[in-house]
């Protein structure tokens, strides 16, 4: 596969939205312009035929010079259902590849727990929090570091507010049955993020897949080389991208009471 080929793969949907919009002031342009030519040809007509006409005839009378404006627009809508249909193509794709690799993590770190216990699991888990250190967070009062590893985001927050955090989305997934990243986020208090919409939990998963009565929060009390204590959050089951599709058997599948 040669350059070219390789760029109009990766670019097709913003080439395809690029021309949509040219095609959109295109037809536009194209409509004026061919309008006067139409009302000519309507006003010759009717002064041949010395009466007015009908709505029927004035189409197959003036219907000619809109055929530039017809085939850009119509070349328009073409490019503009492309470029969505190859969107949600490349979409799919990526869910399908991160849904290989979130399977991929997980039989990982249940290997690694198997084969050399507990402690590796959260040494590892040490390692990741401080190599993603953020060095400008300074607690301040009955405020803590905190290092979410279901996110990598490093964070402050006092004890009791994480503990109520916890609660209130476990409370989310009795009632709903399912939790997004962003709803913990939300009530941590802290920004949403970009993907914390698209992963998160379900109380299904946790006790059909996993066997547990509730999903559980861990809290793992480390220090850092230079004498910083945090607690490295993790649950005992990973948000997953396809936690959505649980909300369409709700009804079949009540939530965890």
């Amino acid at each position: 596969m040669n350059r070219i080929q390789v760029f109009l793969q990766k670019n097709s949907p913003l080439i395809l939205t690029c021309i949509g919009s040219i095609g959109v002031v295109t037809t536009s342009v194209l409509a004026v312009k061919a309008t006067p030519k139409a009302l000519g040809l309507i006003k010759d007509a009717e002064y041949e035929n010395d009466k007015k006409l009908t709505k029927f005839e004035i189409v197959k009378v003036a219907w000619k010079p809109y055929i530039p404006a017809i085939l850009s627009g119509v070349t328009t809508i073409v490019c503009i259902f492309g470029s969505n249909y190859l969107n949600v193509k490349s979409q799919k794709a990526l869910i399908s590849a991160y849904a290989v690799l979130d399977n991929s993590y997980k039989q990982y770190r249940e290997k690694t727990k198997e084969l050399y216990g507990e402690d590796a699991d959260e040494k590892v888990m040490q390692k990741i929090a401080e190599d993603n250190m953020d060095e400008t967070l300074l607690p301040v009062e009955d405020e803590v570091l905190f290092f979410d590893f279901q996110g990598l985001r490093w964070f402050t927050s006092t004890i009791h507010k994480v503990m109520q955090a916890e609660c209130i989305l476990l409370e989310e997934l009795r009632n709903t049955g399912t939790a997004s990243l962003n709803s913990y986020y939300g009530a941590l208090g802290l920004p949403e993020v970009d993907y914390g919409d698209k992963i998160g939990w379900t109380s299904l998963e946790a006790n059909d897949v996993y066997g547990y009565d509730d999903l559980q929060f861990n809290y793992v009390k480390s220090t850092t080389k230079d004498g910083k204590e945090y607690y490295t959050i993790y649950t005992t089951i990973e948000p997953t991208s396809d936690y959505l599709d649980f909300c369409f058997g709700l009804e079949s599948y009540p939530p965890i009471v």
